[in-house]
């Protein structure tokens, strides 16, 4: 793994710890991150957000629709049953900030991004997949008894 990657991944599992502890209410387990390019988390919630600077790629949150209304509802202060259209904001802004955290890290670190507006998928039987070279690394964690991921997608160079 190279060093600004190996950094940014370290950052980047920082960042999620602090944003679930901060605004969702909820502590994160990390699991064993997993390199490669044939990746495939069960989830069927996806939020995007791109980052360019010293250094280009993604940043991928992955949950179920149930854990994404744990989310959603913790965020708002209600049960996740009672969640109905306001899931995709969350999932939405949890990625953003999550992005956000790792790109105040990264600057702070000497390597100045900027990031996208976030963008949520919803769906079921649909994969991510990047036609460009790039190297992936995605980082399982548990939040109770539900497992979201955080990936992060750097190009080559």
């Amino acid at each position: 793994m190279q060093s600004v990657q190996k950094q940014a991944v370290d950052l980047l599992i920082e960042s999620a710890k602090e944003v679930f502890e901060m605004m969702v209410m909820r502590h994160l387990e990390i699991g064993t991150p997993v390199e490669g390019d044939a990746l495939r988390p069960k989830s069927n919630v996806v939020g995007t957000i791109s980052f360019a600077g010293s250094e280009s790629g993604v940043v991928v949150f992955y949950s179920t629709t149930d854990a994404a209304n744990v989310i959603a509802g913790s965020m708002l202060g209600m049960p996740a049953t009672a969640v109905n259209g306001e899931m995709p904001d969350a999932i939405g802004e949890i990625t953003n900030m999550i992005a956000g955290a790792l790109r105040t890290k990264m600057t702070d670190a000497g390597h100045p991004w900027a990031i996208s507006i976030p963008t949520v998928t919803i769906g079921s039987d649909f994969y991510t997949r990047y036609v460009s070279n790039v190297s992936r690394v995605l980082l399982p964690f548990k939040m109770e008894d539900e497992e979201i991921c955080v990936e992060l997608i750097m190009m080559k160079n």
